[in-house]
């Protein structure tokens, strides 16, 4: 009976230092993810911001976004999201330029006309992001650590649009690509070829007419017309010089038009034609 006791003791005794040890492995576990985590929580959205199309970029102060003097009253609209889910919503919406945001508490706001909540008849800042300036909480302490996120893919018109031009000229196009998406007030468009000097052409005409210094925004990418062009390295037109399509592609001495980029074989349209003397 002794014997019988002692064994059963000493089987109760392995199985409880068995446990022990899963307990114990469970518990290092535990410390070395909560130790992760308050690592990983210590640094600010502005260390791991990911890199965008419309490259934001973080202003100076803590809140929601102002302008120079210091007000908010714009279009915009609020999301129960922290600050990774609700800049690729704004990344999405052709229509917003910024957004500001605080994880802890899970609320952020996209400066956007789309599903507009508060102020929706202002829309300079759709239209010119560069209007705000910092970050501002105004005693609120709930967004005392949030931050404002401002679009800085932004160019400007170099000359006049006309209604019903497909061309552009910008200030600076180095970040811009064809196949990317541009915005103008309202109107967004596909470019299809950049040309030197900042010439840039879209593959719709042009709805309105636009004066020198109207902001241009880069949207998300035409995916179509990239994944057409990607690999293909399709010649110029028999009128026009250029690498290819991709590079870009303009009519030749004598000749008047434009070269676009297409979705399919041979990848560009040409409009080149021969002036008349």
């Amino acid at each position: 009976i002794w014997l019988k006791y002692i064994v059963a003791r000493s089987k109760r005794s392995r199985s409880l230092h068995f446990l022990n040890m899963r307990w114990a492995r469970l518990v290092s576990i535990l410390l070395q993810c909560s130790i992760l985590q308050r690592s990983w929580s210590s640094k600010t959205f502005s260390d791991r911001i990911p890199t965008t199309a419309k490259n934001f970029r973080a202003k100076s102060g803590n809140g929601w976004c102002v302008d120079s003097n210091g007000i908010e009253q714009t279009a915009r609209t609020f999301l129960k999201l922290g600050c990774r889910s609700v800049q690729n919503e704004c990344e999405a919406d052709d229509m917003c330029v910024a957004f500001a945001c605080e994880s802890s508490i899970g609320m952020s706001v996209l400066y956007t006309k789309t599903d507009c909540k508060a102020n929706c008849g202002a829309v300079d800042w759709v239209n010119n992001p560069s209007l705000i300036t910092a970050g501002s909480y105004n005693g609120s302490d709930k967004w005392s650590g949030s931050k404002c996120y401002v679009q800085s893919a932004v160019t400007d018109v170099k000359n006049e649009v006309a209604a019903g031009s497909t061309s552009l000229t910008v200030s600076d196009a180095s970040f811009l690509a064809v196949g990317d998406g541009l915005r103008i007030y309202s109107e967004v468009k596909t470019i299809t070829q950049i040309g030197s000097g900042g010439v840039i052409v879209v593959a719709t005409p042009f709805a309105g007419s636009y004066r020198n210094g109207a902001k241009v925004m880069k949207v998300k990418t035409g995916r179509a017309l990239r994944i057409a062009l990607k690999g293909h390295a399709s010649g110029c037109p028999p009128d026009a010089t250029g690498a290819n399509v991709a590079a870009g592609c303009s009519c030749n001495a004598g000749y008047s038009g434009s070269v676009s980029a297409v979705t399919s074989s041979p990848f560009y349209a040409s409009s080149c034609q021969a002036v008349a003397c």
